[in-house]
């Protein structure tokens, strides 16, 4: 009888399933500070492109308080003040955004060797080797932001998830999407 090569045998899994109620899928994942990047990147998207529209107002109203109003040194000190902080806000963002999901569930220091999310019929159920079992329940949801690459969910009080399309086929992926619009607030 011919032995199985290294990569045909089953890896047998560190997580139980059984231990949930009402799965409807899962997939485990490596977590890194690179996944940590990317989820960081879609975190209040609308805030950063509000951001954008507040630098060009405050320069346009900058310029035409220049023309109009010469006089007033004040009000153009304050305004340029606004424009460059919005500016620097702006091109900031990404490291500003990487630093505030360290604070979240989000930082990869948290996990301890694979990453492992059950989707209930109630709830997300995070693990880790470590021996971490955290409960995201759908009431909590509030907002998905889902990519190509990945989906972030968010929970309230710094609590988000991130699932990597790699770590489920497109077809569970697309239906875990569904799932949280269905119960997002």
């Amino acid at each position: 009888m011919a032995k199985k090569s290294a990569a045909r045998r089953k890896e047998q899994s560190a997580f139980d399933d059984e231990k949930y109620e009402g799965v409807r899928m899962s997939a485990t994942f490596e977590y890194n500070e690179l996944s940590l990047s990317r989820s960081a990147e879609q975190l209040a998207p609308r805030l950063k492109n509000s951001l954008l529209f507040l630098n060009v107002a405050s320069l346009l109203a900058l310029v035409a308080a220049a023309i109009i109003l010469p006089d007033l040194t004040a009000l153009l000190i304050a305004l340029f003040v606004v424009a460059v902080g919005a500016m620097y806000v702006y091109h900031n963002w990404n490291a500003m955004m990487v630093r505030y999901a360290r604070s979240t569930t989000l930082d990869p220091a948290s996990y301890q060797g694979s990453v492992h999310v059950a989707v209930c019929d109630d709830a997300l159920h995070l693990a880790d080797e470590g021996g971490t079992d955290d409960r995201y329940d759908y009431s909590d949801l509030r907002v998905v932001y889902p990519t190509g690459e990945f989906l972030v969910a968010g929970f309230g009080k710094k609590r988000y998830v991130y699932v990597p399309r790699s770590a489920l086929s497109e077809g569970r992926f697309r239906e875990l999407v569904r799932i949280l619009d269905e119960h997002c607030k």
